[in-house]
């Protein structure tokens, strides 16, 4: 199937559709405006789920699941109550009901899922989805649940055969579910303004850089890197937090800190380095890469022979940006380090990095 691409930079429909670039480091949704997405490494977020099985010993994905189908199930309640209901009302016709399925499909396509199809469909009964290259099942099982739910205002369960190379996701109707009042709409932190300027298409207004950046393949559903040929999928940033939580709630609180632990080894072992030899404008080269990919706007930015401090004003995860920080200072200078940031709590965070 041939998906719409804009006929001067090439990028993919969805990508104009659904995100919008600000100038303040953050990516949000056109579709749902309070909803901020940022674009990820597919095996990175791979190594953080597999990472934290290994160290507790047990398989998370039911819990992957639970904490995606919530963001799932308040992104679509959001949308859905659009125009005071009018989106849901509509959505939810019999008469376009495959139509609207049939744009889920290829929205999540354009996002690198994976070749993502429409296998079968019965209104409020059950749906199946086939997807070949798939990214995280998990990961999507638990969404489309949480969005089933809530187009279809009614529990469900959603399982799953296969793997990533070719998995079957089927969600069934499930009055026995028990599901508590839920209604965690998604929601905007403090956003500082910011001065990120890219040059854009003429055409679709969209930053050039993306489509030198990436490579599309909206056949098979996946989205490359062009510098290193490796894998990227556009994320909610509610998805993302709702699993974190989740595994907080089921594991404790050390969890935070195995994320940040897990992300430090990732970057460290899979960063390409700049070609400059100064320390501070290769730190300054790895952090601007932050902004394109929705994650923050780092401002400020300090090397000292014992310590790395770091300003990222709208950042979209604590834990993951200082085990990046961390991971960048150790592929960089190869030293033992420490990390230590500060709550995100009007819009901004530090992070610094020290010897012990």
């Amino acid at each position: 199937m041939v998906l719409e691409r804009c006929g001067r930079c090439g990028l993919p429909i969805y990508v104009r559709l659904a995100a919008v670039w600000n100038d303040d480091g953050t990516v949000t949704g056109r579709f749902v405006h309070k909803t901020r997405v940022v674009q990820a490494y597919c095996d990175e977020l791979d190594y953080i789920f597999d990472g934290i099985s290994e160290r507790i010993g047990l398989d998370i994905s039911k819990i992957v699941v639970e904490g995606e189908r919530k963001a799932g199930l308040a992104f679509t309640n959001e949308l859905m109550d659009k125009w005071h209901g009018a989106t849901g009302f509509i959505a939810r016709n019999p008469l376009v009901m495959r139509g609207v399925f049939t744009f889920v499909v290829r929205a999540s396509k354009n996002a690198g899922f994976g070749d993502v199809r429409l296998a079968e469909v019965k209104r409020n009964r059950l749906l199946k989805l086939e997807i070949t290259d798939s990214f995280n099942p998990a990961v999507m099982a638990g969404n489309i649940l949480g969005s089933v739910e809530a187009y279809n205002r009614r529990p469900a369960k959603v399982s799953w055969e296969g793997d990533e190379s070719h998995v079957v996701i089927t969600v069934e109707e499930d009055p026995s579910q028990v599901r508590s009042d839920e209604r965690l709409a998604p929601r905007l932190p403090v956003a500082l303004p910011g001065d990120y300027s890219v040059e854009r298409c003429g055409r679709c207004h969209m930053p050039l850089e993306l489509s030198r950046r990436y490579a599309f393949d909206l056949d098979r559903g996946i989205a490359t890197e062009v510098s290193t040929g490796r894998r990227i999928v556009t994320v909610m940033i509610d998805s993302l937090n709702a699993v974190f939580k989740e595994l907080t709630e089921e594991l404790g609180d050390e969890v935070g800190q195995m994320i940040v632990d897990i992300e430090r080894d990732y970057i460290r072992d899979n960063t390409t380095m700049p070609a400059v030899l100064d320390e501070n404008k290769a730190f300054g080269e790895l952090l601007a890469d932050l902004r394109i990919k929705g994650m923050g706007n780092p401002t400020e930015i300090s090397l000292s022979d014992d310590e790395l401090l770091v300003r990222i004003e709208n950042p979209f995860s604590e834990e993951l940006l200082a085990g990046r920080v961390l991971g960048f200072y150790k592929a960089l200078l190869g030293e033992p380090a420490q990390v230590k940031w500060t709550p995100d709590e009007e819009g901004f965070m530090f992070v610094k990095v020290s010897r012990p």
